[in-house]
């Protein structure tokens, strides 16, 4: 081999290598940032600080006073108190003016989870918190830390579990030669409070205070500090879903899809000749008179259908379906108490899964005295998102229902018919006469399903199990049936518009109205 080759051959060579060591650097660099990225942290920005004295200069007055009393019968005792007292103030000068500077020698951080701070109702989650310092001083003191809601309404989305606790920090020493004299390292103390997770919403993060004392333990600095990021707070649908799950309707249709549906389809699938048996309203006319034989039309079975979500954000909507804990009580909660408005949530997020898994097209209508937001039906995982983000700050107002521009609108803006399934409390008297006038609208055009809560003193007079023992009992049980009769009769007259209301107790509230679509969809009332 010549000269030149063994020339070029070695450049070669040495190229492979530079490519091959810039191909390792290049991934130790993709490394660090994804080390990086995964231990992002959010800084807190500071709410307050409050600079107080400690029960030390309580001891330390005190003292000077017994000194002041024993100055008179000291000869040159005066002088000595003066002395004293003058080193004694510039001590307490100097604690506290270093206690000041470090104010910002120490702050919370939070290690951001991947998908940010976020839980469902009722869970209780950790918050992965730690307390930095810059390393640039030799670190060793005590600080007592605590979690907290931010605001007044967070004290109703969040619940404490962690006490307040005290760290003891200390810089380690560092090994030899692991860190530069030039750079210094930031030091982190990691804490993990626990916080109950009480109501759906987006909130303020939590909030967290920070105690120390000075060196000499006379002063101490207290400081706030709020997260910037919000914490985001899901229904819980597990018990929702679980009860849809021993539905037979729900395993007939979404799990085996296997019994067959009755009725007949409405997409127009082709023509063929007319058979004996068929239908004359399946007779196309106009196709019969041109071939001057009978021509049938045939059907086929709606593979994606819309279904609606309405729900009620009126003031009926701020009911409390279970009693209030008390306030004072030490016994946690494990949720808010929940609303009418909290549970048409969670059915709409449960029927709203149901429908992704048959394929169908599912959208929102909230309203009060009008429509308040509109979801256009649509499928898939990421309409679901949208979905439940709608649903996620949804809150009661203080205005009445007006079910005739509610359903106005509707017949204005779903041009495609579609299952209306209405969420609501239709039990004041108030709106029974603009239920029936607005339903009267769109009952030709969709397929309207109802679900409304029964109250629990509206039942038949002299149930079982109810022994009235006082003139008071039995006027009760009389309003009861009066009530129950009522109802009914609202219910037969909707019902004779092709309409579905079903007055239910709470606890049957959410899968009678899944199972109501799942009915009419296997019945294709569409």
């Amino acid at each position: 081999m010549t000269s030149e080759a063994l020339q070029t051959a070695a450049g070669v060579g040495a190229s492979a290598s530079a490519a091959r060591v810039g191909k390792t650097e290049a991934t130790a660099r993709r490394n660090a940032q994804s080390r990086d990225k995964s231990t992002q942290r959010a800084a807190f920005r500071t709410a307050g600080t409050l600079f107080s004295p400690a029960e030390s200069l309580v001891w330390v007055l005190g003292l000077l006073g017994v000194g002041a009393c024993i100055a008179p019968w000291v000869a040159r005792g005066w002088l000595w108190l003066g002395s004293i007292g003058a080193g004694v103030v510039l001590v307490l000068c100097y604690d506290a003016l270093a206690l000041w500077l470090g104010r910002k020698e120490f702050g919370p951080v939070l290690l951001r989870p991947e998908k940010g701070l976020r839980g469902r109702e009722g869970q209780t989650i950790q918050v992965p918190l730690a307390l930095t310092a810059s390393g640039q001083y030799p670190v060793r003191t005590e600080v007592r830390v605590a979690i907290m809601p931010a605001t007044r309404e967070n004290e109703t989305a969040i619940q404490v579990k962690s006490k307040p606790q005290r760290l003891k920090l200390q810089q380690p020493s560092p090994a030899d030669g692991s860190t530069p004299a030039s750079q210094a390292p930031v030091l982190l103390w990691p804490w993990t409070p626990e916080i109950t997770l009480l109501r759906r919403g987006v909130w303020p993060g939590p909030r967290v205070g920070l105690e120390r004392c000075s060196r000499l333990g006379i002063w101490r600095l207290r400081q706030w500090f709020d997260l910037p990021e919000p914490l985001r707070i899901e229904a819980d649908m597990r018990s929702g879903r679980r009860e849809i799950l021993h539905s037979p309707i729900y395993r007939a249709l979404v799990a085996s899809r296997q019994t067959p549906w009755t009725g007949h389809g409405r997409d127009f699938e082709r023509l063929r000749e007319y058979q004996p048996g068929d239908n004359y309203a399946e007779i196309a006319w106009k196709s019969t008179a041109r071939r001057g034989a009978p021509v049938t039309r045939l059907f086929q079975w709606e593979q994606k259908q819309e279904v609606y979500f309405v729900l009620d954000q009126s003031r009926a909507s701020a009911l409390a379906l279970d009693a209030a804990g008390d306030p004072d009580s030490d016994v946690p909660q494990a949720r808010a108490p929940r609303r009418l408005l909290d549970l048409a949530v969670e059915t709409a997020l449960v029927g709203a899964t149901v429908a992704l898994e048959l394929g169908d097209e599912f959208g929102l209508v909230t309203y009060a005295d009008e429509p308040k937001s509109w979801l256009r039906a649509e499928s898939g995982q990421s309409h679901f998102h949208r979905f439940r983000d709608r649903l996620l700050n949804l809150e009661p107002s203080p205005t009445t229902a007006d079910y005739e521009a509610l359903f106005s609108e509707i017949r204005l803006r779903l041009r495609r018919r579609a299952y209306i399934v209405l969420l609501a409390d239709l039990t004041e008297r108030s709106v029974s006469d603009s239920l029936r006038h607005g339903v009267g609208l769109v009952r030709s055009l969709h397929a309207v399903l109802m679900t409304s809560i029964l109250p629990a003193h509206a039942r038949p007079a002299f149930s079982l199990g109810e022994e009235p023992r006082t003139d008071r009992d039995v006027y009760a049980a009389l309003a009861g049936e009066k009530e129950n009769q009522r109802l009914g009769a609202l219910a037969r007259q909707l019902r004779q518009l092709d309409v579905q209301l079903r007055f239910v107790p709470t606890e049957n509230f959410l899968r009678t109205a899944v199972e109501g679509y799942l009915e009419s969809k296997r019945e294709q009332r569409l």
